[in-house]
């Protein structure tokens, strides 16, 4: 249904890091996880969100046969309510449900393990398959977008989120695809998006490159792992109950609009497009206040920095305005076929996919930030084969300092409240989408070898497809 894609050819060993290098870059990655690590147990021993809500959902199927409700019993026989998983599907209640067969703290010291292992094990993969750099050198090319990115990574270990393995996942899918194992990736992309939803707009960008064996497994695995397995689960009532409530609360109740006309999830911690509209243009109290975790004491200030006052409605309309021609404009840019693009041009519009992810999702948090991890990581390509005098490599360069910049700035909320964060999402689009353009015009910018070095003089080979390329180019599949 769907041919193999171009994979690039050998790269020279004489390119690789020295591995004294190498062992010390690794070193550097995991002395860079010790005190996210140590953070994320102690939030474990003291039980607290948000792997709390992720073993209390495990635990109301395990033990009651029902969603969570919401709420621990005190001693006293009152009831604390919390937050839940309204947002995610049955199936993350049912793989959490495996975890609450163990105590509290040794699931939670289990999810720890597994998340420490999902995240050097998507460093390696992105340096190997997706950077496009010498493969062996992943931990030298992985390091600095791994520190780059240290915030988002610090939140994401301090509430045990779900988002490592999301983002595992979903390089998988690519990185499977490109050595030509389409329905392996079509499977991987279904259960990323079953963990969170969002990825789903990537079977749309396989769609886009007439992968159809990976969109009809990566649809079948949603379904099969889903509802069908939820049918068993629950029943039939009790499945048609699930959906009809989480099609409530996510897709109307928790959409962009949905959020802007109840006014809810508008504080400074929600980068989502939506939400920061509409600190601007309407009157919307930026100030910390939970509503999604009633435990949580609220900022009683109100504090505003709308230069506008619109309706609500105006907002939404906007927004979804910006939102309709967002997605337009990828589909216009990524609608040719695989079959008529090089590696480099794939990897490129996966990666800005991703970043669309980021864009459409109306509650974005810190932690969903890990997300830019293969976007910065294709930055380096950029830097290293065009060299600092090229345009993309300014481009390039130009968006680090963004994404640094405001990550400083973000010691202050006021900033976050005004989309500082978001605004890396557009930053990095920016490199991206003029390499993309770059590369379908000229298929070997990215291919001569590093700067200085001339292009390797042995003859061309061709490609999956009856194309040609250069030796030159930057990694394999006989690497991975």
């Amino acid at each position: 249904m769907s041919g193999p894609v171009p994979q690039f050819p050998a790269q020279r060993a004489d390119r690789e890091a020295p591995r004294p290098i190498r062992w010390l870059a690794l070193t550097l990655i995991l002395v860079s996880l010790l005190p996210l690590v140590k953070r994320a147990a102690t939030q474990i021993e003291h039980i607290q969100p948000d792997f709390e809500y992720f073993y209390k959902a495990g635990q109301a199927l395990l033990e009651r046969g029902t969603f969570d409700a919401g709420y621990d019993v005190r001693p006293d026989g009152q009831r604390e309510y919390r937050g839940t998983l309204d947002w995610y599907w049955p199936v993350v209640h049912r793989i959490m449900a495996l975890f609450a067969l163990l105590p509290f703290r040794n699931a939670g010291g289990l999810w720890l393990l597994l998340n420490i292992a999902a995240t050097i094990a998507t460093l390696r993969l992105i340096g190997r398959t997706l950077s496009g750099l010498p493969p062996n050198d992943w931990p030298v090319t992985q390091l600095v977008p791994f520190l780059l990115l240290l915030l988002f990574w610090t939140w994401e270990f301090r509430l045990n989120q779900i988002n490592i393995f999301t983002l595992l996942f979903m390089v998988s899918s690519f990185s499977l695809w490109e050595r030509g194992r389409a329905g392996t990736a079509g499977f991987w992309l279904g259960l990323a998006a079953l963990l969170k939803v969002t990825p789903g707009l990537l079977i749309g960008w396989f769609l886009l490159k007439r992968q159809y064996r990976t969109v009809l497994v990566a649809l079948t695995t949603m379904l099969l792992a889903g509802p069908v397995s939820d049918l068993f689960v629950f029943g039939p009532a009790g499945t048609m109950e699930a959906y009809s409530s989480w099609l409530e609360r996510a897709v109307t109740s928790g959409s962009h609009r949905g959020l802007i006309l109840q006014q809810r999830e508008m504080d400074w911690r929600n980068q989502g497009l939506g939400a920061v509209a509409s600190r601007w243009l309407h009157r919307t109290n930026w100030n910390t206040h939970f509503d999604n975790e009633p435990r949580a004491p609220s900022e009683t200030e109100q504090r505003f920095l709308n230069v506008v006052d619109l309706p609500t409605t105006r907002v939404a309309q906007l927004v979804t305005a910006v939102h309709a021609g967002s997605l337009l404009l990828l589909a216009l840019l990524c609608r040719r076929p695989a079959r008529r693009l090089s590696s480099w041009a794939l990897r490129f519009e996966f990666v800005l996919f991703m970043l669309a992810m980021l864009w459409f999702m109306p509650v974005m948090r810190r932690y969903h930030l890990i997300w830019l991890l293969p976007a910065v990581s294709l930055l380096g390509p950029l830097v290293h084969y065009l060299g600092f005098r090229h345009r993309l490599g300014q481009l390039a360069l130009g968006a680090i300092a963004v994404l640094v910049v405001v990550q400083l700035l973000s010691v202050q909320p006021i900033f976050e409240a005004g989309g500082a964060l978001l605004l890396v999402v557009p930053a990095l689009a920016i490199p991206l989408v003029a390499a993309r353009v770059g590369v379908v015009r000229d298929e070997n910018l990215l291919t001569r070898g590093a700067p200085g070095e001339p292009a390797d003089a042995d003859p061309d080979v061709p490609t999956a497809h009856g194309r040609t390329r250069d030796r030159s180019g930057p990694g394999t599949a006989a690497h991975v």
